[in-house]
C-alpha cells in the first residue's frame, strides 16, 4: 500500500494583502485553484496545512472552519466540487495579521478516526499570536491501519518550542492505544535543520527527519525564499519538516519540494513538501 502526503504553510491569505478581507479573499482564488488542482493531479492523499485562514468577523461554524472564508475549507470544497472527496478536519489557535483565525487543517481521502485539536502552548488566548493549537487524526489506511497525524505549527527555539513539543509528545503518547500503526508529526516547526530546537527532536532517533532521509546531501536546503515573518535578518532555513517514528512499517520513497516555481507555481511563503511512502 503506498500514500502520498502534502504539507504547506498558506501564509494566513498574506500573499495578496490588502485591507478589505473580500478583496484579499478574491485575490486568493489563484492559490486556492493552483493548489486544489496539484492535489487533485497527483492524487494526494492526505494534506496537513498551516496558517489557515479564515476571516475574524465571519460566524464560527460547528464543526470548525466551514466559513467561506476558510483557506482549507475552500480548497477543500473545489476538490469535492471537481469530483475528488476529501474529508477535513481543522481547529484555530489565534488571530494572525489582525484580521483572520490563524490555525491548520488535515485533508484526508481516507477516513479519519479520533480527530482532535489542542493548545501545546502554555498561552491559550485567542489575542496573542504566540498561542499554538494543533491537529490531530488516525488516517484509516486501507491494508494498514490507522497512522496518527500530528499537523503542527509551533513557536521558535527561544520563544516556547521545546514546551510544546514536550506537551505535543505526550499528547501523541496518549493517543496510541487506539492501536495506532504508524505516527507521523508533520508542519511548521520553526526548527532549522541542524539546529538546537531541530536535534532536539531527531537527537535520540525517535523520530527521523523523511527529508534527511532521502536527501542528505541537501540537508540544508530551505522550505521558502528569502525573509519571512520570524526569520527577518536571517538566511533561509528548511523549518518545515516530515518527521516519522523510527521503526513504523513504513518507508518513504521520495519527497519532492513542491509550489516552488519548479514544480507547481508558488502559492506561499512556504514551500510544500510532498512525500510517498510505502506501507508494509
Amino acid at each position: 500500500m503506498n500514500l502520498s502526503l502534502l504539507t504547506l504553510n498558506l501564509h494566513t491569505y498574506q500573499q495578496h494583502p490588502c485591507h478589505c478581507s473580500f478583496e484579499t479573499m478574491h485575490q486568493h482564488e489563484r492559490e486556492v485553484h493552483i493548489i486544489a488542482e496539484a492535489i487533485a493531479h497527483l492524487g494526494i492523499d492526505v494534506i496537513c496545512f498551516q496558517e489557515v485562514g479564515e476571516y475574524m468577523h465571519d460566524p464560527i461554524t460547528t464543526p470548525y472552519g466551514e466559513s467561506p472564508s476558510n483557506m482549507a475549507f475552500r480548497i477543500c470544497n473545489k476538490l469535492r466540487h471537481w469530483g475528488h472527496w476529501y474529508h477535513i478536519h481543522q481547529d484555530w489557535s489565534h488571530i494572525g495579521f489582525q484580521r483572520w483565525r490563524e490555525g491548520t487543517a488535515i485533508l484526508s481521502r481516507y477516513p479519519m478516526r479520533h480527530n482532535f485539536s489542542t493548545y501545546v502552548s502554555l498561552d491559550q488566548r485567542k489575542d496573542n499570536y504566540m498561542s499554538r493549537n494543533i491537529t490531530t487524526s488516525c488516517i484509516d489506511v486501507p491494508w494498514f491501519g490507522l497512522l496518527h497525524i500530528a499537523n503542527v505549527h509551533l513557536s521558535w527555539g527561544h520563544h516556547g518550542f521545546y514546551e510544546e513539543y514536550h506537551n505535543l509528545k505526550k499528547l501523541i503518547n496518549s493517543r496510541l492505544h487506539f492501536g495506532v500503526r504508524g505516527d507521523l508529526i508533520v508542519g511548521d516547526f520553526n526548527a532549522p535543520a541542524g539546529e538546537h530546537a531541530y536535534n532536539h527532536i531527531v537527537g535520540n532517533r525517535e523520530y527521523v527527519d523523511q527529508f534527511h532521509e532521502l536527501h542528505p546531501h541537501r540537508f540544508y536546503e530551505p522550505s521558502y525564499r528569502g525573509q519571512i515573518d520570524g526569520w527577518k535578518n536571517f538566511p533561509p532555513k528548511r523549518i518545515d519538516h516530515i518527521f516519522k517514528r523510527n521503526g513504523n512499517p513504513i518507508q518513504v520513497k521520495s519527497l519532492d519540494v513542491i509550489f516552488n516555481d519548479d514544480y507547481y507555481p508558488i502559492v506561499s511563503d512556504h514551500f510544500g513538501y510532498l512525500a510517498r511512502f510505502e506501507m508494509f
